[in-house]
């Protein structure tokens, strides 16, 4: 089935699935199961997010390698497919550009979030990355969150070793909260930043498309 055919179905049944996202050829759009497979192929390659030995660098992230981290990757994906309400919502995007699967970009809210705030994370494949077009998924994310679904607070972490990722968040303008030791004993350095940073930061001529289905869900 055509791709954007299936994430019309699945639009009905999950309205995060009609989002989209794009700025001068940069998509971000709900991942069908054959772009989860791409990024899995991504994910279970030996270094193909961060270079060998480094997988600490990304919180939560699992130490396997080949089928075991795909599948371990793909589950969790496939646990993202939830029906949004105002208390959770999660959106997962597939990160195409020039028509080609390289990242995964997540806004979400959950149970224990303030009202107005998103959680903001992203990831590209190791050898798209140092060209800029992490910081432009980041700020396309925000147009999202500030922008239709009028978010007031955006939040991220990273591993404090985790260099490239803090970087693009200050690049969009977060700013460090605190620091914490997660469950896997690596420093997390927090951040937010606000709309009135964001905007300063913000990218020119951002398209946002399908977003009245989920705010409908989110505010009901």
């Amino acid at each position: 089935m055509d791709a954007d055919l299936l994430r019309a179905d699945l639009a009905a049944l999950y309205p995060q699935y009609g989002l989209r996202v794009a700025h001068q050829g940069t998509v971000l759009l709900a991942p069908t199961d054959e772009e989860l497979l791409e990024l899995a192929d991504i994910v279970a390659e030996p270094g193909g997010i961060v270079a060998p030995g480094r997988v600490g660098e990304l919180l939560g992230w699992p130490e396997d390698e080949g089928a075991a981290a795909a599948r371990r990757f793909l589950e969790w994906a496939w646990r993202l497919r939830e029906a949004p309400t105002p208390a959770r919502w999660r959106a997962p995007m597939a990160v195409l550009d020039g028509g080609r699967v390289l990242g995964l970009a997540t806004l979400a809210h959950e149970l224990d979030d303030p009202a107005g705030t998103a959680r903001t994370a992203s990831w590209l494949a190791r050898a798209e990355q140092g060209r800029g077009l992490g910081r432009r998924v980041r700020l396309m994310l925000l147009e999202l969150a500030f922008g239709p679904l009028g978010m007031t607070r955006a939040v991220t972490a990273a591993a404090e070793g985790n260099e490239a990722s803090r970087a693009v968040s200050a690049a969009c303008g977060y700013r460090e909260t605190h620091r914490a030791t997660g469950s896997d004993g690596v420093l997390e350095v927090h951040a937010a930043v606000t709309v009135a940073a964001w905007r300063k930061k913000r990218l020119r001529d951002v398209d946002v498309e399908g977003v009245d289905a989920l705010l409908a869900a989110i505010r009901s």
